[in-house]
């Protein structure tokens, strides 16, 4: 099995490193990607989380000025591709904050998998965390998935906690190696060639969220760190 992996840019926010890197880079504002990925292959066209919700699309000019980049709405990034959403037949949510899960609600004909843990919270949050909202999960029938699981041949889940009580991170087989989109919030700061992972700046539980993010590193693999401005397409 080999499938190809696209990054779709539905949004950009612009807060501060630290909220990625845990007690590191706090005063240093960066742009902050928010994307869903494309994963094409063995007669499957599925995304790996749906972005920001197409309604709350807003681009600062500086970000196009200084990066070439543009958002775009979840339906026009399809389109590029030759793609609506029905042609999406699975959805896997990495954790249901609302930039990961924005535009579900548009995938009437895919199945959609994520953790029971994740379901459970996001229709009962604890305060500390407001980035929930059952809205862009209504009337979704999940498939409750654990660590482990294979979604269809070539990829699999891992149960990454921490960041949030559920959140996967997704085993890819491409035509460049494995690869793995975290399951947690994070850029290429959090993954220093030298010594451990950085804990993800915004957590529930730090330590479960050191553990996963210790976890994705020595796997070895292409890491695609969902917030990451570099992200490229790995072609299948």
């Amino acid at each position: 099995m080999a499938y190809s992996i696209t990054p779709l840019l539905t949004g950009v926010r612009n807060p501060d490193q630290g909220i990625m890197t845990y007690q590191k880079g706090y005063g240093t504002r960066i742009w902050l990607p928010l994307w869903a990925f494309l994963v094409r292959g063995e007669g499957h066209n599925i995304l790996v989380d749906t972005g920001l919700d197409e309604n709350e699309l807003f681009t600062p000019v500086q970000f196009s000025q200084e990066t070439g980049m543009e958002p775009a709405s979840l339906v026009d990034c399809l389109a590029v591709h030759n793609l609506t959403v029905q042609d999406i037949d699975i959805v896997i949510n990495t954790h249901l904050h609302d930039d990961h899960c924005g535009n579900n609600r548009l995938f009437t004909a895919a199945k959609f998998y994520t953790h029971q843990r994740e379901i459970d919270f996001c229709n009962s949050p604890h305060p500390l965390d407001h980035r929930y909202d059952t809205y862009f999960i209504e009337d979704i029938d999940f498939i409750p998935v654990e660590d482990g699981a294979e979604i269809v041949p070539g990829i699999r889940v891992l149960h990454s906690p921490g960041h949030s009580p559920g959140g996967l991170s997704v085993m890819i087989e491409t035509v460049e190696g494995p690869a793995v989109i975290t399951g947690f919030c994070c850029n290429r700061e959090n993954f220093p060639a030298h010594g451990p992972a950085v804990c993800p700046g915004v957590h529930l539980d730090a330590v479960a969220a050191w553990e996963s993010i210790q976890r994705v590193k020595a796997l070895g693999v292409t890491i695609l760190p969902l917030h990451d401005l570099g992200l490229k397409k790995i072609s299948g």
